[in-house]
């Protein structure tokens, strides 16, 4: 059996955290393990991956505040012996991680491009300096494989240091029929919000700089005065949520916006909307808008987001003026009849997991670097 071991995962199942939990749950768990390094203080699924004999280690040491700590928590995780360690990184902080792993005799080390900018809130400044610096330093010795979610994201963080053709190009790939179009569930959670002939929005992000929750609450602002039967359902949670909240009762918006807080069923929050909006500063790929393109539900995105995300003919890209995306929902026919068929769409464009775990489970087991995809 081969032994992965990923670093990290948050408690609020964001991006990263999702793509991992995605492939656990899909891969050959005959052939493959994988176990969790955590930088946070909890992971309320801790006991779920536990059952399914995933082991989950808590660092309470980072590199920068203690190196010697850190250091020794890492190689007492590395001494459990691994095949594959596998970095998700969303930006450079140093390369300790990479460092350590070597020393430790790992053959296979992954550093895998997440997003396309530092995503912390505090300090961005001084973290994108560091990133840029530790970028420049970037050689193809300190690792093995390098992997990213999209071009944009492999340029982020691998600018020219690493050969194109040393790049590989991994699909955030999602169960498509658990999002695929379901009517019976879009009514459910309609009626149960009192919502049943109001034209919904929809955004799943963690509340934060990056996923720009002002901007729809901006947006709703202004599409009430037009439209007063729209409405907006914020899933997430995050460190700018009271901010939002009190945005929120500043506009007089408190019964027009739902926040619905973390959920374990996005999928069939999906169902219930009829637009999907992701007005982000920036995005790697993002996995929601793939979910959401699935799902059917009419798709906008900023235009800051990599194309690459356009898995159907569904989603459009738009600047960040509250004026443009108004114009788009006040305009567009939104449909619900014909929605299943968008999941055949991402299907085709190579984003379904069953499909994905083939490709995922021979790039763990190959020892040779294959072509770039």
């Amino acid at each position: 059996m081969k032994k992965i071991i990923h670093f990290s995962l948050a408690n609020a199942k964001g991006g990263i955290t999702q793509y991992v939990l995605n492939n656990w749950k899909y891969i050959d768990k005959t052939k493959f393990r994988f176990d969790i390094v955590t930088f946070g203080e909890k992971l309320d699924f801790q006991k779920d991956l536990e059952a399914e004999g995933c082991r989950v280690f808590y660092v309470k040491n980072r590199a920068e505040n203690n190196l010697k700590l850190f250091q020794n928590e890492i190689q007492q995780i590395f001494s459990n012996g691994y095949d594959v360690v596998h970095l998700h990184t969303s930006y450079w902080k140093s390369f300790e991680l990479e460092k350590l792993a070597k020393q430790a005799g790992i053959p296979k080390i992954i550093v895998h491009a997440h997003n396309t900018a530092v995503f912390d809130d505090n300090g961005r400044e001084e973290k994108e300096k560091q990133h840029y610096k530790l970028r420049e330093e970037l050689t193809t010795d300190i690792a093995t494989d390098f992997w990213a979610c999209s071009r944009l994201a492999a340029e982020w963080l691998y600018s020219d240091k690493i050969p194109q053709e040393k790049i590989h190009i991994m699909n955030n790939a999602i169960d498509v029929h658990s999002f695929m179009f379901n009517g019976q569930k879009r009514k459910e959670i309609r009626q149960r919000l009192g919502w049943d002939d109001k034209l919904i929005i929809g955004h799943v992000g963690r509340f934060s700089y990056q996923k720009n929750h002002e901007f729809l609450i901006e947006l709703m602002k202004e599409t009430v005065k037009i439209k007063e039967d729209v409405r907006l359902v914020l899933i997430g949670r995050g460190p700018l949520v009271d901010k939002i909240q009190l945005l929120i009762k500043q506009y007089h918006l408190v019964d027009k916006v739902f926040l619905a807080g973390a959920c374990d069923d996005v999928n069939c929050w999906l169902q219930a909307v009829d637009i999907f909006a992701l007005p982000s500063h920036f995005e790697g790929l993002p996995i929601v808008a793939i979910e959401a393109q699935a799902s059917g539900a009419k798709c906008l995105v900023s235009d800051t987001v990599t194309k690459e995300t356009a898995v159907t003919d569904n989603i459009s890209f738009l600047p960040l003026d509250v004026s443009v995306w108004q114009d788009r929902i006040l305009s567009d026919k939104i449909e619900t009849e014909n929605r299943r068929k968008y999941a055949d769409q991402v299907i085709q464009a190579g984003y379904d997991i069953t499909q994905y775990m083939k490709t995922l489970e021979n790039m763990y087991n190959s020892d040779d670097e294959a072509a770039g995809c």
